[in-house]
C-alpha cells in the first residue's frame, strides 16, 4: 500500500510519535498571521538543521542571520529571543500521486548559495569621474628615478619596494650596494582642481554638489557557510487553531496542554504534553524551556486530511 511505502522511506530518523507515517503536517483552521502578515521567510535554516517538518516550532534569531533551536551561546551572543515561530511552508510536491505528508523541508534538497544581490558588508568601489567640487591633486607626470651606481655624499637616496619609493636613511659608503639605492632625477607635476560648484541647496531635493561621483561594483551576500534552505516560520497569537500530528506523543486527549520541546537531543521544536487534561505533569515536559510560557491545549482528537490521526490544537497562552 501507498502508506507502507512512504512509511519506510520517509522521516525514519525524525517522525513524532503521534505521526503514523511520513512527516509531520499543519492543516491551518485559524492561524493570525495569514491576516496580520507575520510571515517571516528571511533567514536561512542553521547549517545543522538536517530537516524541517511542518508544525515543527522554530527560533528566528536575527542576530545571528538563521533560524534555530535557541543558538549555540558559544559564540558570546545571547541564546535566540523571543518565542518560537511555526514551520508552515507552502508544499511542494512534484509526483502525481504524492501525499503531503511526503513534504518537510529537507536539507539536501535545496541549494541555495546566494542570500541576497547585495551584499551590506561588502562596499562599493568608489569611482570618480571629475572632481567639481574640488578634490586631490592631479598627477599630470609621476617622479623620475634612476639606479645610483656610486655613493655620492649630500644626495637623497630611496629604495623600491612594491612599486613604491622611499627614502632610505643612513646610507653611507661603507654600507651603499650597486643597484640596491635610486636617487630622484625629476619631481613629480601635479596641479590642484578648484571647487567650482555652489554651496549645498536644501531646496533641491536632488541636488548633489558632487555630480561625477559614483558607487562602482556591488557584491552579492552568500549564504551562511554550509546553510542551503530558507524557512517560511508564522508568528502564532492567542487564540490561533490548527490541526496537525506534529507531536511527540503517543497518546493525546482533549484539555491536554502543550509546549515545544527545546532539548536539542530530543526533536527540538517538536511539541510535547505539558499537562494532562487532569493536571498531572506530561512524561516529556522536562523538554520544554524553563522561560517558556507558550501553550497548545488540545481542543479535539481528530484526524488529518489523509485520514492519519490528529489533533485539533488552540493557543492559550
Amino acid at each position: 500500500m501507498r502508506k507502507d511505502f512512504i512509511a519506510q522511506h520517509f522521516n525514519t530518523e525524525h517522525k513524532p510519535a503521534f505521526v503514523e507515517y511520513g512527516y509531520g503536517q499543519v492543516e491551518p483552521n485559524h492561524l493570525s498571521a495569514q491576516r496580520t502578515g507575520q510571515t517571516y521567510a528571511q533567514l536561512p535554516a542553521n547549517k545543522d538543521i538536517k530537516v524541517l517538518q511542518q508544525g515543527q516550532f522554530v527560533k528566528y534569531d536575527y542576530a545571528r542571520e538563521e533560524v534555530n533551536f535557541g543558538g549555540d551561546t558559544s559564540d558570546g551572543l545571547p541564546a535566540a529571543p523571543g518565542e518560537w515561530m511555526l514551520v508552515f511552508n507552502e508544499i511542494k510536491l512534484y509526483r502525481d500521486n504524492q501525499m503531503d505528508c511526503e513534504f518537510a523541508m529537507i536539507r539536501d534538497n535545496y541549494q541555495a548559495r546566494i542570500y541576497s544581490p547585495y551584499d551590506y558588508a561588502r562596499s562599493e568601489d568608489d569611482k570618480q569621474a571629475l572632481h567639481y567640487n574640488g578634490g586631490p591633486d592631479v598627477v599630470v607626470k609621476p617622479a623620475v628615478y634612476e639606479k645610483a651606481t656610486a655613493f655620492e655624499t649630500d644626495k637623497t637616496y630611496y629604495t623600491l619596494a612594491d612599486d613604491e619609493y622611499t627614502e632610505a636613511t643612513g646610507v653611507t659608503s661603507d654600507n651603499f650596494n650597486e643597484g640596491t639605492y635610486y636617487l630622484k632625477t625629476a619631481d613629480e607635476v601635479s596641479y590642484s582642481v578648484d571647487d567650482v560648484t555652489a554651496p549645498v541647496d536644501p531646496y533641491e531635493i536632488d541636488y548633489t554638489e558632487d555630480p561625477f561621483h559614483f558607487l562602482g561594483r556591488y557584491w552579492a551576500k552568500k549564504m551562511p557557510e554550509g546553510t542551503t534552505m530558507v524557512p517560511r516560520v508564522f508568528k502564532t497569537n492567542i487564540g490561533d487553531i490548527y490541526t496537525t500530528n506534529t507531536i511527540d506523543e503517543d497518546v493525546l486527549g482533549v484539555g491536554d496542554t502543550l509546549g515545544v520541546g527545546a532539548d536539542q537531543a530530543n526533536k527540538p521544536g517538536i511539541l510535547v504534553v505539558d499537562k494532562k487534561a487532569d493536571g498531572t505533569a506530561g512524561a516529556k515536559a522536562a523538554r520544554i524551556g524553563a522561560n517558556d510560557t507558550m501553550r497548545w491545549q488540545v481542543v479535539r482528537v481528530y484526524t488529518m486530511p489523509d485520514n492519519q490521526r490528529g489533533v485539533k490544537i488552540m493557543r492559550i497562552a
